[in-house]
């Protein structure tokens, strides 16, 4: 039998925030692909097409100044603050960092590919 402290009997939500931390690395793997190369990759091919436009702003600004493949710079110095904050946030908190990255990466991923589906047809 396993000793518990008063700790964990008093926090119901010990387990999930423990299997969450334990996920770290997948999450960001999934930010890595999703976020970074997924979002690029999509953009860029989604940008060559004539039916298609950048919806954000800041992303249109980027493109039209500096041209479309300055957004790989801009998404590598997004990572690496993010991976920066992920450094100085105390632990367990720290994990919805590469968790919320690896979400948003995945939608917006889907949201361009089903756009540039949406174009071909």
């Amino acid at each position: 039998m396993r000793p518990t402290s008063r700790a964990d009997d008093s926090d119901p939500f010990a387990p999930s925030i423990a299997a969450l931390t334990a996920l770290t690395p997948w999450w960001w793997f999934g930010a890595l692909a999703f976020f970074g190369a997924g979002d690029l990759l999509t953009t860029a091919v989604g940008l060559y097409l004539p039916t298609i436009v950048e919806a954000s702003p800041v992303g249109v600004w980027i493109v039209r100044s500096f041209g479309i493949w300055t957004i790989a710079p801009v998404k590598v110095l997004l990572l690496g603050g993010f991976f920066t904050l992920w450094v100085a946030v105390p632990r367990p908190h720290n994990v919805g960092i590469p968790l919320g990255l690896c979400a948003l990466g995945v939608l917006v991923t889907g949201w361009n590919l089903s756009i540039i589906v949406l174009g071909l047809v």
